[in-house]
């Protein structure tokens, strides 16, 4: 199920889906640790005796504008009432809370009863949880080694529940009644309830505090309680707006349902970003049992490269240098990155092996990562001018990478093999090319700007060697575009893989060739002839015979947001406005009620696959938006 909304403040996430349950809670990383595995932490609410679930109502999301505050609307006509739900997790705090209002749609008053139901699994496992009633917080305390969770209401719990999973929880709501057992451990669940009389509408708090102890937790709720909930959630809302308004602005000409999409897309960027610099790819776990028991809750190099261009060229410089700090932290000492990291740096699963078929050594990498990593370093010093920054960051991370990039090449001059960017086939890549180029060219200009007049010359040197080796090598003259890749077997023979990959539009926009180049032409030809989905929502697939998620295989693949934004970039760049716009519209109607994109979408009924929101997808939007705002210009 996928979600809904997201809320973050770069230390503690929280993921709802579309029946209000909390799916996901990430402490005290973005990303790791899931303390809800994605289990269902349900919401119940009795009505005059009867029990309802919230699939019992028609639920309306959207966030309060321009910010990361949920304003949901839940009716249920049956019983006549209405539910207005507000989520937001502090400015930076990890206090989640959610200010919920029912309003009576009848005159007669009605007894409510709310239940809020919890089946955390603290650090991923069932294994050690202990729950408990704290007499002082009033609230369940759930905790395992340094992550305690509060739940509480407030003005009061009128009842609670600490249960083991064969007698859940869940049984005594169904009952109507909570039997107040003080403590439990193992694999548990618990409940707590609210009850009241609703007259004409009332409204109280639900919410959670995480921490590292007892005092911890003490200490942040006599905060909040000192300041008054309302007020917590005051200054969060200012907070949000303030921030937005300090983004570089869009020409006011720009339809509006696109302007509010794009602001969207950067608070759920934000949100994906943690405090220490990882950015991860997606929170959304509904993907774990369809992803051999794995996620997308990880920092992709590659990925977050494209984000931080995005975002510096928003106006977030600040924010985005925590990035290149955590890949300086990350980058192996021979200079390149592995696959993927976990939010605090540690390595991430893989499946890229060491050994190829033959049983040889081999580098499981994706390229590209190094060197988008270094070209996007080399965008954020032009949009921040932050010379410091750069000299600091230099030598443990561009000479690296740099130097790296030039030894992994082959006497020709062009990248050894690698993985493409969709993680799938081994490789020299025509993608791989365009981006080790445009890394090295970067690596050039920051030398230069750091006094490594030396090093400079050398990756420039590198960079059109590159350069001529893959015009050379990577264009067929008799289809008339760029190949995909060329592998080697056994015997040191060329096999040329000329399928039709989105990912081919590196050339142009890594700034190998320009937009207006014939090469470039007719490869952007072939990417619209062979990937653009003739049936259903259309959209560009991201390569001929894309088997990830796929729904027919009589369609290239499904559409992505990624590739059709690289379409209409390449669009814009050759001034075809109106082409691009249309573009840009079929993403704004991808889009979930409150804003969320997924990755890719089902060709035939627009449902979202694999995962929403993508921290790419919304990064792919804004860049294109960014484009587009230059043209209007």
């Amino acid at each position: 199920m996928y979600r809904e909304a997201v809320l973050s403040n770069g230390y503690f996430f929280i993921n709802i889906d579309k029946y209000l349950s909390i799916r996901d809670l990430y402490f005290p990383y973005v990303g790791q640790y899931n303390h809800s595995g994605g289990n269902k932490n349900h919401i119940f609410v009795e009505v005059d005796g009867h029990l309802l679930s919230m699939d019992k109502f028609e639920i309306k999301f959207s966030y309060k504008e321009n910010t990361l505050i949920t304003d949901i609307e839940a009716v249920n006509t049956e019983h006549s009432i209405k539910i207005t739900i507000n989520d937001v997790i502090h400015k930076y705090l990890p206090v989640f809370i959610r200010k919920i209002n029912l309003k009576n749609l009848e005159k007669a008053s009605k007894k409510i009863k709310f239940y809020f139901y919890h089946d955390f699994q603290l650090y991923e496992t069932p294994i050690g949880n202990t729950a408990l009633y704290h007499p002082t917080l009033k609230g369940l305390v759930h905790y395992r080694e340094k992550t305690y969770l509060l739940t509480g209401i407030f003005p009061e719990i009128t009842e609670y529940t600490i249960s083991h999973k064969n007698n859940s929880s869940l049984n005594q709501i169904k009952k109507g009644k909570l039997d107040k057992n003080p403590i439990a451990r193992g694999d548990i669940d618990t409940a707590i309830a609210y009850e009241f009389e609703l007259g004409d509408n009332h409204t109280f708090y639900y919410y959670i505090i995480a921490g590292h102890n007892f005092d911890d937790l003490e200490e942040k709720q006599n905060r909040i309680l000192a300041d008054t909930i309302e007020h917590i959630i005051e200054e969060t809302e200012i907070f949000h707006k303030a921030w937005l308004n300090e983004k570089n602005p869009l020409k006011i000409s720009m339809d509006t349902k696109i302007q509010k999409l794009y602001n969207q897309s950067l608070h759920i960027i934000k949100a994906h970003i943690d405090r220490n610099g990882a950015i991860i790819a997606s929170s959304d776990s509904s993907i774990f049992n369809r992803f051999n028991k794995d996620h997308y809750s990880y920092s992709w190099p590659r990925d977050n490269a494209f984000i931080v261009m995005a975002m510096d060229r928003a106006g977030y410089g600040n924010t985005t240098k925590k990035f290149f700090e955590f890949a300086a932290r990350t980058i192996t000492k021979k200079g390149y990155f592995l696959q993927k990291y976990l939010p605090d740096g540690s390595f991430g699963s893989s499946w890229h092996p060491w050994i190829d078929e033959n049983g040889s050594p081999q580098l499981p990498i994706q390229e590209d990562e190094t060197a988008l990593t270094i070209w996007a370093l080399y965008h954020h010093y032009k949009i921040t001018k932050d010379i410091e920054f750069i000299d600091r960051i230099y030598n443990k991370l561009v000479r690296p990478a740099a130097e790296f990039m030039i030894e992994y090449t082959n006497e020709e001059g062009l990248p050894r093999e690698s993985y493409d960017p969709w993680e799938e086939r081994r490789g020299i890549l025509t993608y791989t090319c365009a981006t080790v180029y445009a890394g090295l060219n970067s690596a050039s200009k920051l030398a230069h700007l750091t006094g490594n007049t030396e090093e400079a010359h050398k990756y420039e040197k590198a960079a059109r060697k590159v350069k001529e080796a893959t015009l050379k090598n990577m264009y067929d003259h008799k289809l008339n575009r760029f190949i995909k890749m060329i592998t080697i077997d056994k015997n040191g023979n060329r096999i040329y893989d000329t399928t039709v990959d989105a990912s081919l539009a590196a050339v142009y926009f890594t700034g190998m060739l320009p937009p207006t180049d014939y090469r470039v032409i007719n490869t952007f030809s072939a990417i619209k002839e062979k990937l653009w989905v003739n049936v259903g929502i259309g959209g560009i697939a991201r390569f001929e015979g894309d088997k990830y998620h796929r729904i027919d295989a009589n369609y290239p693949g499904n559409p992505w947001i990624i590739t059709t934004m690289w379409y209409a970039d390449w669009l814009l760049s050759m001034n075809q406005i109106e082409e691009a716009l249309e573009l840009i519209k079929w993403a704004v109607e991808r889009q979930s009620p409150a804003g969320l994109l997924a990755e890719q979408y089902n060709p035939l009924t627009g449902e979202p696959l694999s995962v929403m929101p993508l921290t790419w997808s919304h990064a792919a939007f804004c860049w294109t938006i960014q484009n587009l705002n230059e043209k209007l210009a």
